[in-house]
Formats: C-alpha cells, sequence, structure tokens
C-alpha cells in the first residue's frame, strides 16, 4: 500500500532489529521539517526512516506534540500496513513512577545520623502517599521513611515524550520512510504590519508574521506554510481532510533569496489553495517549544495612500426631533490604501494589525496609531482609522425645525469645519437620517451611502473654516 503524504518530516535510518523490539523513530541531526500553521492549530508531517523486518513489527515515533490530535493521526508508508496506533501521553515524573511500582519492591536510601553512612535496603512500596510512601520493610511497616526511594528501571509504558506507537506490517524487509500526519493545538500564527510614513501620500509597509509555538515538541529547520482564511473544524473532531488539500502549497518551490530581493523583495508569496491563501515562507524556521518568533514576511515600498479626516455626525434627525447641537468634534483620520498593482500593493494580505509610524526631523521615529485589517484579497479597499486629529475640528446644530404636519417635520441644519494646520484636509462628514427623507436643499453634493446615512466629501484648505449647510424634510 503506498501512500504519498507529504508534510512535517524527520530521517534517521535505523539498523535492523528483531520485530518483537519497538523500532524506535527518532529525530537525527539533518531533519527535513514542514508544517502548516493555522490561526490556532497546525498540520504535521513527521517522515522518519526506519528499518523494518519483513512482517510485524512495532514502530515508536516520540518527540511528536504534547497537544496532538490522537484522532487525526495517520502513519504512512510505501509497501505497509498499519494496523494499530495508540498516542502514549503519560509522560515520565515522580507520582506515576511511584505509582507505577507500587505492591512491588524497591530500593531505599538514608543517610545514618550517627555515622553520615548512606544505608541502602529494600521494602515493597504498599502506597505512592505522594510525598510521603507506605514502604514494608523485613523489620515492619514505614510511614514516614526519613530516606528516598530509589528505582533501578523505568516502567515500559512510560515515556520521556510524547509519543506516538504503531504496529506496522511489511511486505519487505528495508529501510524506508514512514510519515506521521497529525493535527495539534498549541500553535498559531498571525500577520503583524508595519507601516512607515515616508511621504504625504506614500509609506512603507512591512508584514511579519508572529509564531507561536506551546505544543511540547521543537520544530528544528523547518519549512514552514501560514495559512490565511477561516477554516472550519467539528468541535472534538478535527477531521483532516480539509487541510490535507493544502499539501501541495508546502511542496512549493520557495524562491532563492536574490530573487526575493530583486522583485518588490517578497519574504514569501501567497498561494491560493482550495479556497485559502497559502504563505510558503522560503527559508527553513527553527521553533522551539515555548518560543514565539517573528519572520518576514512580505514587503511594499512606496505604496499610495489618501489621507482622510472623517466626522461621524452626533445630531439626531428624525421626526419628532426638536433640537440638536455639538460645540465642538474632531474627526477620524482615515488612511485609505486600494489593494492593487497601481497602488504598489497587489497581493493577498492576511488578517493582522497595522503599526502606522512617521518620521520626526529632529527626535526619530513617531508611532502615530494602529488598526485591525482583516483578511484583504486584491482590489480590496483598506481604511484604517489610527486616532482623532487634532487641529481640524467642527461644531454643528439644527437651526430651524418646521413642523409641517403631525408625522412631517423640516430642519435646517448647520456644520461648521476648521481645520488650523498649515494643510489642506480631505474631510467626510457622515450624517444618520431615520425615518422617511427628502432632501429639500444642501449648499455642497452629499453622497447616498445607504437608505439612511448622507455623506459629504470636501477639501478644507489650510488656516480656513468652511460651513454645509442642508435641509430635509422627515415623515414618519
Amino acid at each position: 500500500m503506498k501512500k504519498n503524504v507529504f508534510l512535517f518530516a524527520f530521517l534517521n535510518v535505523l539498523t535492523m532489529a528483531d520485530f518483537s523490539l519497538c523500532l524506535a523513530a527518532e529525530k537525527d541531526s539533518l531533519p527535513d521539517l514542514s508544517l502548516n500553521i493555522y490561526s490556532n492549530i497546525g498540520l504535521v508531517h513527521d517522515t522518519r526512516a526506519v528499518a523494518l523486518k519483513k512482517g510485524e513489527n512495532e514502530v515508536s515515533f516520540d518527540g511528536v506534540s504534547a497537544l496532538l490530535k490522537p484522532e487525526t493521526a495517520l502513519l504512512s508508508g510505501e509497501n505497509i500496513d498499519v494496523t494499530e496506533q495508540s498516542y502514549d501521553y503519560n509522560i515520565l515524573n515522580a507520582n506515576n513512577i511511584m505509582d507505577a511500582f507500587v505492591g512491588k519492591e524497591v530500593k531505599t536510601l538514608w543517610q545514618s545520623p550517627e555515622t553520615g553512612k548512606l544505608v541502602f535496603d529494600k521494602a515493597v512500596l504498599l502506597n505512592a502517599n505522594y510525598g510521603a510512601p507506605i514502604l514494608k520493610f523485613d523489620y515492619g511497616i514505614e510511614t514516614s521513611f526519613p530516606g528516598r526511594v530509589v528505582f533501578e528501571n523505568l516502567p515500559q509504558n512510560l515515556q520521556t515524550k510524547p509519543t506516538l506507537q504503531a504496529k506496522v506490517s511489511s511486505s519487505v524487509a528495508a529501510a524506508r520512510p514512514l510519515t506521521l500526519t497529525y493535527l495539534t493545538t498549541g500553535i498559531s500564527w498571525r500577520a503583524d504590519y508595519a507601516a512607515e510614513v515616508v511621504a504625504e501620500d506614500r509609506l512603507n509597509l512591512k508584514t511579519w508574521a508572529y509564531l507561536k509555538n506551546d505544543t511540547g515538541a521543537d520544530f528544528d529547520d523547518a519549512k514552514i506554510s501560514l495559512v490565511s482564511g477561516n477554516v472550519n473544524f467539528v468541535s472534538q473532531d478535527y477531521g483532516v481532510a480539509r487541510p490535507l488539500m493544502l499539501n501541495r502549497a508546502v511542496k512549493a518551490e520557495s524562491a532563492p533569496m536574490d530573487a526575493v530581493a530583486a522583485a518588490p523583495s517578497f519574504a514569501a508569496v501567497p498561494e491560493n489553495v482550495a479556497d485559502y491563501h497559502v504563505y510558503v515562507l522560503p527559508n527553513k524556521i527553527t521553533l522551539k517549544n515555548k518560543q514565539a518568533k517573528q519572520v518576514r514576511l512580505m514587503e511594499f515600498d512606496n505604496v499610495k495612500f489618501e489621507k482622510e479626516y472623517v466626522f461621524s455626525s452626533p445630531l439626531y434627525l428624525s421626526s419628532g426631533t426638536k433640537n440638536g447641537a455639538f460645540k465642538k468634534q474632531n474627526p477620524n483620520m482615515v488612511y485609505k490604501i486600494k489593494n492593487d498593482k497601481a497602488s504598489n500593493l497587489g497581493q493577498a494580505l492576511p488578517e493582522g494589525t497595522v503599526r502606522f509610524y512617521e518620521n520626526m526631523p529632529q527626535n526619530g521615529t513617531l508611532f502615530i496609531g494602529e488598526s485591525r485589517i482583516l483578511p484583504k484579497a486584491i482590489g480590496e479597499d483598506l481604511d484604517m482609522t489610527l486616532g482623532k486629529a487634532f487641529d481640524v475640528y467642527a461644531k454643528g446644530k439644527i437651526v430651524n425645525v418646521k413642523q409641517i404636519s403631525k408625522d412631517v417635520s423640516e430642519y435646517a441644519i448647520k456644520i461648521k469645519f476648521s481645520n488650523v494646520a498649515d494643510k489642506d484636509k480631505k474631510v467626510v462628514y457622515k450624517q444618520n437620517i431615520y425615518g422617511n427623507w427628502d432632501m429639500l436643499d444642501e449648499n455642497m453634493q452629499s453622497q447616498k451611502e445607504n437608505s439612511s446615512m448622507l455623506s459629504w466629501t470636501f477639501t478644507l484648505p489650510e488656516n480656513s473654516e468652511k460651513s454645509l449647510d442642508f435641509s430635509v424634510r422627515i415623515s414618519r
């Protein structure tokens, strides 16, 4: 039976051994590893060359993830048949060693207070009673033995590392690679963006992948692919069918570093696989257990952006409103980017946080805010709100209310905008209007964003003021 499954690879050729012994498929010093990392789970393929005897063999894969999902484990190889798999996660510790020797003879050790010499003896461990074992000596039973219990060997059913064991039937005697595929929790990734504003309408965008490993396993010199997209998992049943569709993304050849530098400096180019975007890192990564690491993902230079100052009106306009006013409001600073090649982007962008920085002439770099973005396909817009502008503000009020009938009213509104900065500002003012309404008059052209929202977009020159005046009729 032949199964060609590729992902996580550890290689170690072992000598032939009797099939009654467990063949340890160990990691060696020259691993060839691969790993798919999702937002909160990982897909691992672990290939190790094992010397198999013709017929029945017992194979042990140690050092696998401590958070391995046993129901997803799949062991495969050429000309083999797997008849049984078991996952041993009862890891060696002082308590379970004691448990394993209850009812058995153990050695004891204590130091004589009179002579200072070490005294060895033998006893039967009656109860582990952690911290105060109950021991039966030839002279009687001790419940508070002042010494230590010594074990001559380790119990066979305990492992020093999480281990997957399998019974494998081989049609030939040969050293051959066996591949273990499984899903594991405890591993994740996210995207972090650094946007450096270099001109009035240009920025450099660097993308970093933040990797985190809490699986209990070390991933040394691993080929890593990062999957962006919402993968569906059935609760308590992490089936492997959908993640296995991503195998070909891991096989993709990475561009050499020379080519990466010559192109628009991409560290990873996304591939579209099974409706997900997969970012194949060009270099092998070592990710130890209990380690977080940042690796360069993509870079974009001279990205075009536009900055808008967006006001969301606090005025409540609805039939029955009697009055309303606000004294001062500062707008949100919104950085807008089109994800296309004309803007020097044009790549699928994973979900993440974008942090903006701007150089100060004398005091270095200034952090100016951050914004969260959802996954963005090519052609989509990025609208990133950073904070409130200081030098632009507005005040407004309902200047007149005219009752036309019981259910119909007319409202005149005046909004005054001020820009005390020495630069022109592009302003967007948004106003919600509830109920059935009609525009009666306005001194600037509005845009209807939806059935209940109007917006006005205009340039507010440096050190100037401008008024927006409009009238609406609203009915219930």
